[in-house]
């Protein structure tokens, strides 16, 4: 005979009352885990397809029960959670990103964690978008430090000369994210035992870093959700003067990817060579070397492609497509459109 179903509502309803109390804490799970199996074993017994789930899921429970013990055992032994609440309280404190920075150049030794690499990108994005490494802990060499803050852009692209002795391996990749943004990421250098609380940093990075970019204003008016990079890029034919894309710091992705990030607004060489840490004559060479474009003729082709498919959109009017790609003048972006297309904006629309 099944045992009715609320004798399986009463075992739950037993241990949610005993959440709070010291007893829960020190609860044998796997006593109970075997008491819910004595209940349910009956219902799915004579099923092998559920009975093969159901026990599954048992063996599951008693895992993360045991990982739940070692790492309880681990926070109490290492003082983490004073370590971790002091962290929480200082981040909270700052004011800004370098006060931030300065946290956590102070407070990660408690929580046994030796050092980071951490990259911000400039504006909160939809996507994972270029970041910049600003912060180094323990510092990285001097002609490193000189660097920064050094552009990158992915995870897998960040240089191995800002981990400790060259290594990747012994880092551990978060993800700064908060509210349906990325901020950027973040490597944590190994050395807790306790692998949640790389988590848990992180969490507490993403919900102040989120904060303060807000209160900088790193958020763009018109900020262009660009579906497809690849495509977008594809459609620039590439004519490089010299291929020689296997020397120097620029490469052909980086000016791209720079060039997409700021398709909403208008980008001087001058603003460009600052965030690339070269000189305005060396990158229009590079840039003119590696593409077969000027910097300015480059980042027209990109904005009036990204046109074209505003255009096709049709949910928007080419004033305000004109404004999304920064062009204040709407007659200069018709002007700059029949330039690189042989027609007008209005024109192009009727023809596609």
């Amino acid at each position: 005979m099944y045992p009715p179903p609320r004798r399986i509502l009463k075992f739950f309803r037993s241990l949610l009352k005993k959440r709070h109390t010291q007893r829960f804490r020190t609860y044998n799970w796997n006593e109970s885990i075997s008491t819910l199996r004595n209940i349910v074993l009956p219902l799915v017994e004579n099923n092998p397809q559920q009975l093969a789930s159901f026990e599954n899921t048992c063996h599951a429970l008693r895992t993360l029960h045991s990982l739940s013990l070692h790492y309880d055992m681990i926070s109490r032994q290492s003082g983490e959670k004073n370590g971790m609440t002091n962290l929480a309280l200082s981040i909270s404190a700052a004011t800004t990103i370098k006060q931030l920075e300065n946290v956590l150049r102070f407070k990660l030794s408690e929580l046994s964690i030796p050092g980071i690499v951490l990259a911000l990108s400039p504006y909160l994005t939809a996507q994972l978008a270029p970041a910049q490494i600003s912060l180094i802990i323990p510092g990285a060499d001097s002609e490193v430090e000189k660097q920064l803050p050094i552009r990158v852009r992915e995870p897998r692209l960040v240089p191995k000369i800002v981990f400790p002795h060259g290594k990747r391996f012994s880092v551990t990749l978060e993800l700064l994210f908060h509210n349906a943004k990325y901020i950027g990421y973040v490597f944590f250098s190994n050395g807790a035992e306790n692998l949640l609380l790389y988590d848990d940093v992180k969490e507490l990075l993403s919900q102040s870093l989120y904060k303060l970019y807000l209160q900088e204003n790193r958020v763009k008016a018109h900020m262009l959700v660009i579906t497809d990079r690849a495509k977008l890029v594809n459609t620039i034919p590439l004519s490089p003067v010299e291929h020689d894309e296997i020397h120097g710091h620029v490469q052909v992705q980086d000016i791209l990817d720079y060039m997409i990030d700021h398709l909403d607004e208008m980008l001087t060489l001058e603003k460009m060579s600052q965030d690339f840490h070269l000189s305005k004559s060396h990158l229009a060479r590079r840039i003119k070397a590696l593409t077969g474009y000027s910097m300015q003729t480059l980042h027209e082709l990109l904005k009036i492609e990204q046109a074209k498919d505003l255009i096709k959109s049709g949910t928007l009017k080419m004033n305000d497509i004109a404004a999304r790609l920064g062009y204040t003048n709407p007659n200069y972006f018709s002007n700059v459109f029949k330039k690189v297309t042989g027609l007008s904006p209005l024109n192009w629309a009727e023809r596609n």
